[in-house]
């Protein structure tokens, strides 16, 4: 419904989530959780993801666009503005582009369509990206949704004061678990987190893992990608010894859920890069360890992990030894994220938040408080 002002209903606004196949990897479960919630909400969605992922991964309620995704940045943009026949007919009236890598396909797609795009800003590579191609937009149909206060000012510096560019966390659903318990002395299994790629960072932590592993020969490292390969990261485990102590995981969607059954998280470089893994290892109680980054707002030494500033092999083995001794402390550690996260990044802060957000770019008058 259309009033006479302009605005539309919330039951009126038909909404194209933009997903590729890279960001899925990530955050398909803040996905699904996004789509249920705007649903219930009322919204109608439509699911635009890349041709070959599962529909049982999908909500059953949204309607389904499926794209060709490529490896080639340029293909992709050109394959996303095409989309527009398809999202006409569809009467989508606003888009979001859920990942910086669809930005330039989702404004040419916006564009096409004469609807507002919102784009979402996870990574602080998103940075240089708002300053290349929102100088010159129109402010009244563009907005972005940060993921941290840290990439919100970032942006906000560089686009200007005339955008609207909000702090949206992503949020996790609250789960009333214990958290994992050990005893002191028990080896250890260790998710490692980072983008795969063979760097200073990793060299520091398997110098780290090699000093720890002499005392704890049991404790196991599964290491887990963003990247495509990590044949270099195996090429360096295999010449300090420790294959029996290493497992690399293959990426397949999903399967991240799995990997949070571990005793601990650890990420070793600052990607400035907001991940909904982390959250979600908070929210289950399970100790993080870090390396400080200057763009993610919920690492908070000792409150939400254990951040380290420039850590060498001698810290990641120091921190890997208390996890052992005093389990007590690591356990609390967890509690206290549990407890963060549940105050400040629920699933429906994130979903007030967004819908919030649509409502100004469609026009739709924001009621007050009641």
């Amino acid at each position: 419904m259309v009033r006479l002002d302009g605005s539309r209903s919330i039951e009126d606004m038909h909404v194209a989530l933009l997903t590729n196949r890279a960001w899925l990897d990530e955050e398909l479960v803040p996905f699904q959780h996004l789509v249920v919630g705007l649903i219930g909400e009322q919204v109608r969605v439509a699911q635009v993801v890349p041709e070959g992922v599962c529909s049982d991964d999908l909500s059953a309620f949204g309607d389904h666009v499926p794209w060709r995704e490529s490896s080639v940045a340029a293909l992709n943009r050109h394959r996303v503005g095409q989309l527009d026949g398809e999202l006409r007919a569809l009467e989508v009236n606003l888009i979001h582009a859920l990942d910086g890598r669809l930005w330039h396909g989702g404004l040419r797609l916006a564009e096409s369509l004469d609807v507002p795009i919102v784009l979402s800003a996870c990574s602080s590579l998103d940075i240089p990206l708002a300053k290349r191609l929102l100088g010159r937009v129109d402010a009244v149909r563009v907005a972005v949704s940060a993921a941290t206060e840290p990439i919100t000012g970032a942006i906000r510096q560089v686009v200007g004061p005339d955008l609207l560019v909000r702090t949206i966390g992503t949020g996790v659903h609250r789960r009333d678990v214990q958290p994992p318990t050990r005893q002191d002395g028990g080896e250890l299994c260790v998710i490692v987190s980072g983008n795969g790629v063979w760097d200073g960072d990793y060299d520091a932590l398997l110098g780290g893992i090699a000093l720890f592993v002499k005392r704890r020969p049991m404790s196991q490292f599964f290491f887990d990608g963003q990247g495509a390969g990590q044949h270099q990261l195996w090429k360096a485990a295999s010449s300090m010894g420790l294959l029996t102590n290493i497992s690399l995981i293959p990426r397949r969607l999903g399967h991240r859920e799995m990997l949070l059954r571990a005793h601990t998280l650890i990420h070793p470089q600052a990607l400035g890069k907001s991940r909904s893994l982390t959250l979600r290892a908070m929210a289950r109680g399970l100790p993080v360890i870090a390396r400080e980054d200057v763009f993610l707002d919920y690492l908070i030494d000792q409150e939400t992990a254990v951040v380290m500033r420039h850590p060498g092999p001698a810290d990641w083995s120091v921190q890997l030894d208390r996890l052992v001794t005093d389990s007590r402390s690591a356990a609390e550690l967890g509690r206290r994220a549990m407890a963060w996260v549940n105050r400040n990044r629920p699933a429906s802060h994130q979903i007030n938040g967004v819908l919030d957000m649509y409502r100004r770019m469609a026009g739709q008058t924001i009621p007050f408080p009641g």
